[in-house]
This record gives structure tokens, C-alpha cells and sequence, in this order.
């Protein structure tokens, strides 16, 4: 548990350096700079080539989490398992390349009237997808020599300095939109080439083909977990991006545009559990392969915990100061305020189911998981098509929150179910209660006049009635120790 902890700790550092970053480009300058139509095509072209090419890795990443510790073995070149990973990915884009020729002009005939930026640069989709295929394979397999915290550098870090000083090219006349898209574009391709070329040096990066592990039966077993993974993992991302397609089909890029920002600020509630449940998932499947449940039942126990505590404290810190993010933002943007309120719900429910998914996933139930992914998907797209039409983009905030809130619930009766895992207790009830009055008192204080002055007390009220308590009680161990740790360090060095 110390490596989780290490590791979310860093992963998290780089994450909010990152949130700030993209604090400051998504909520200060883009919708200053940007018309909510080429915000709106930044987003849509992101979403769409998420969802292709994570179906364009075939399951893969999960035959690396559930299968690369039976190939570990450094002086072999890992057995051949670099190479098979090389050529998932160029048949994985050779076929999306196919896909995309066949739908492109589809696509440019449903946009040409309401989205016609988009229409413009549908082609930009191509070289995006083969970049999220090979970052998806690489960061996966990266993570599985428990280095968790460098993709999220390149990924939430390095990649927002970049967005940043594209931003600021284009600002300055140096770039017109036509030259910062297809920065932008370049941009995301630099997080996928630093992982690879860390790889290599590390010398994790062998081509050199093995048959040896690969047995009739093994890899009859890989198929099946790739064949169900695709679904899997197509399934995640389909439920977290396809709400932009609905709102351009339904209503046009520039509520896309409005919604992307809105939702930014909600999202943000999940960033610290993204760290959690990168490192916790190689953990979970190394324990699963060892015969380990009480490892898994500890991790699953301390991950709810640290994520709710962290999920609540971030809830009321953003909706909290509802206010004031409004105020950050152009006023055509106000129709997103119920937009950040159901967003946060939705993702502080699944900070609450922690890492329930992964425990489905990496044992011998990935079927099941499977099987409530699909159940999601048919969630998001009844809700969407029932609800965007009528409540338009808030329709589709709402549509996300009802269908995490089953697919949370499912989740976690399951793990009860076949596990007899239960990760809630007594603290957690505490920590809501924390929560909801931090969030009183910070209602209570009427509005102060100046934005940052308001902001920096509303919030620093929210913390201190929140954390003072969660540590007095010492609902986290982990967060214990690490204020322990800063005190000792801080009296050490006075």
C-alpha cells in the first residue's frame, strides 16, 4: 500500500499541476479567446478519436494488466511481449484507417449545415486516433513496471504546457485557428512518444517475437479477455465521451463548446482518482495472480476510503464556489451551471465506488464486467436520446449521473456479491457529514465583492471545517500519515 501512496502522491502533484494549467487554459483564456464553436471542435474531435481507438487497441489493455506478469522477465525482452503490442496497434490503426474512409463522408454530410467547422477538419481524426491507439498500449504497459506517475506527467502535465503555448501563439497573431488545430493535434502526440521512448531506454521495448509462453491454451485465454476487454474498454470511454456526439447531433458545436467547459469543471473531482486506480489496478492484478484476497480486500477498503474523502472535499469546494467559477466565464456560458452540479455527482459517485471495476475486471469475473459495461452503454444512450432533446445540455449532465449512479450500485453489489468484499463502514457516513457542513458554512458566508478574495476564503473555509475533523478522526490512514509526515518535517527542520 506504501507504493500506491507513493505513487498516487506523485501522480496526484502532477495532476493538479496540470489542473491548474488546464484551469487556466480551459477556464481563463479559451472562452475568452476561443468562439464556443472552435471550443467545441477541439472537444468533439478529442471524443471521437478516444472512443475509435480504444476500440482500435482490441482489448489489449487488459491482456497487458491480467497477462504482461506471466511474460515479466527482463533479461528475455519480457518474452516476445513488446512485439506483440507493436503489432496490435499498426493492425488496430491499419483497421480504423479502413473505418474511417468508410464513415468520413458520413460524417462531413450530418455537419456541413449546423457543425460545418467540424465538416472542415474531420480529417484531423485519422492522426489523433493512431495517437490514442498507441498511447492507450504504451502507457498501459508502462504502468505495469509500477510507474504509474509518468504518464500522468506527459498526460495531465507536460501536454497542458503545450495546449498552453499554442494558446498563447494563436493569441498573439503568431498561429491563425487553421495553424493552432493542427498544433493541438501534434500536441497530443508528444505524451505518446516520450512513453515510448522511455520504454526503450529502459530497455522494456524488445521486438525481438517469442512463441514460448505462448501455449494453444494461453492464448485461447488471451482472446477471450481481449475479446471482452474491447467491449470493456470500448464501453468506458463510449459512456465518458459520447456525450459530445449527442450534443452536436442534437443541438450544434457551439453547445458542445459550452458543455465541454462546464464539464471540465465538474471532471475535476476525479482527477486525484485516476492516480488511485492506475496503481491500484496493476496491484489488484498482481495480487489476483498470486492468490492474494486479502491484499485485494485491503486495497479496495483504504482506495474508497481515500477517494471519497478526497471526491467530497472537491465536490464542495467546486459547487461551493459555483459563484465564482461563473463569473470566471463569458456569460453565454451560464446555461452550464446545472451542467458542473450533476457532472460532479456523477463523478463523485464513481470516486465512491473506488475500485470496484477493477476487481471485476482483473478476476476470473471479467466477463461480468463486461456485461455491466454494456448494461451502461445502453444507460447513457437511453438517457441521452429521453433527455438532450427536451433539457439539452443539462439533459445530458443528468443522463451521465443516473447512469453512473446504476452502474456504481451494480459494481459494487457484485464485488459483494461473489467477493463478500464491503469497502463502506461507519467513517464513511462521517465524511458526508463533514462535507455537508463545510458546505453550509461556506452557503452562510454572503458574497465578499472581489472575486479572488471571495474565492480564497469560501474555500479556505470549506478545508478547514472538512479536514480538521477527517484528521482528528483519522478516517485516512494514509492521509494521517502524510500530515504526520509534513508536521515532522516542518518542526525537524525549525
Amino acid at each position: 500500500m506504501g507504493l500506491i501512496a507513493k505513487q498516487t502522491i506523485k501522480g496526484s502533484i502532477y495532476s493538479y499541476l496540470g489542473a491548474f494549467i488546464g484551469f487556466v487554459n480551459v477556464a481563463l483564456l479559451m472562452p475568452q479567446i476561443f468562439t464556443t464553436d472552435e471550443i467545441g471542435l477541439t472537444n468533439l474531435l478529442i471524443a471521437l478519436s478516444s472512443i475509435v481507438g480504444q476500440f482500435g487497441c482490441f482489448g489489449f489493455t487488459n491482456v497487458i494488466v491480467r497477462f504482461f506478469p506471466y511474460f515479466r522477465n527482463p533479461e528475455k525482452g519480457h518474452n516476445g511481449f513488446p512485439f506483440l503490442l507493436v503489432a496490435v496497434g499498426i493492425i488496430g490503426s491499419l483497421v480504423c484507417t479502413a473505418g474511417y474512409f468508410g464513415a468520413r463522408d458520413y460524417l462531413v454530410a450530418q455537419n456541413l449545415e449546423k457543425s460545418k467547422l467540424f465538416a472542415d477538419y474531420v480529417f484531423l481524426l485519422l492522426p489523433l486516433i493512431y495517437i490514442t491507439i498507441f498511447y492507450l498500449l504504451s502507457d498501459i504497459y508502462n504502468r505495469m513496471f509500477y510507474n504509474s506517475s509518468f504518464g500522468l506527467f506527459v498526460k495531465e502535465f507536460l501536454l497542458r504546457i503545450l495546449n498552453l503555448i499554442g494558446i498563447g501563439l494563436f493569441y498573439f497573431g503568431v498561429l491563425d485557428f487553421n495553424g493552432f488545430i493542427i498544433y493541438y493535434v501534434a500536441a497530443y502526440g508528444v505524451p505518446t512518444v516520450l512513453l515510448l521512448i522511455l520504454l526503450i531506454v529502459q530497455g522494456n521495448m524488445s521486438l525481438k517475437p517469442s512463441k514460448k509462453l505462448l501455449t494453444r491454451e494461453f492464448v485461447r485465454a488471451m482472446c477471450s479477455v481481449a475479446f471482452f476487454g474491447v467491449i470493456s474498454s470500448f464501453s468506458g470511454v463510449f459512456v465518458n465521451q459520447i456525450d459530445r456526439y449527442f450534443i452536436n447531433h442534437y443541438c450544434d458545436l457551439s453547445a458542445t463548446g459550452v458543455y465541454s467547459i462546464a464539464f471540465y469543471f465538474g471532471s475535476m473531482i476525479l482527477l486525484p482518482g485516476r492516480s488511485i486506480i492506475r496503481i491500484s489496478s496493476t496491484v489488484i492484478s498482481e495480487s489476483f495472480k498470486s492468490g492474494d484476497d486479502d491484499m485485494v480486500l485491503k486495497v479496495y477498503r483504504k482506495c474508497t476510503t481515500n477517494m471519497l474523502i478526497i471526491g467530497v472535499i472537491l465536490f464542495v469546494l467546486v459547487w461551493g464556489n459555483i459563484g465564482n467559477i461563473l463569473k470566471m466565464l463569458p456569460p453565454e456560458y451560464a446555461d452550464g451551471r446545472l451542467v458542473i452540479l450533476f457532472i460532479a455527482i456523477s463523478h463523485l459517485i464513481q470516486m465512491s465506488a473506488s475500485v470496484s471495476g477493477e476487481i471485476i475486471q482483473y478476476s476470473k469475473y471479467y466477463r461480468y464486467h463486461t456485461l455491466i459495461m454494456v448494461m451502461l452503454i445502453g444507460l447513457i444512450f437511453g438517457f441521452n436520446v429521453w433527455l438532450l432533446p427536451i433539457y439539452g445540455i443539462t439533459g445530458a449532465a443528468v443522463a451521465s449521473m443516473l447512469s453512473f449512479l446504476v452502474y456504481s450500485v451494480l459494481r459494487i453489489a457484485f464485488v459483494k456479491l461473489k467477493f463478500g468484499f464491503n469497502p463502506f463502514c461507519l467513517k464513511h457516513l462521517l465524511v458526508l457529514l463533514f462535507g455537508a457542513v463545510a458546505y453550509l458554512l461556506s452557503w452562510l458566508i454572503p458574497d465578499l465583492g472581489n472575486l479572488i478574495l471571495d474565492l480564497v476564503v469560501r474555500s479556505a473555509v470549506i478545508c478547514i471545517v472538512f479536514v480538521v475533523p477527517t484528521l482528528y478522526f483519522n478516517l485516512s490512514e494514509d492521509m494521517t500519515a502524510m500530515y504526520k509526515r509534513v508536521i515532522g518535517k516542518v518542526f525537524r527542520r525549525k
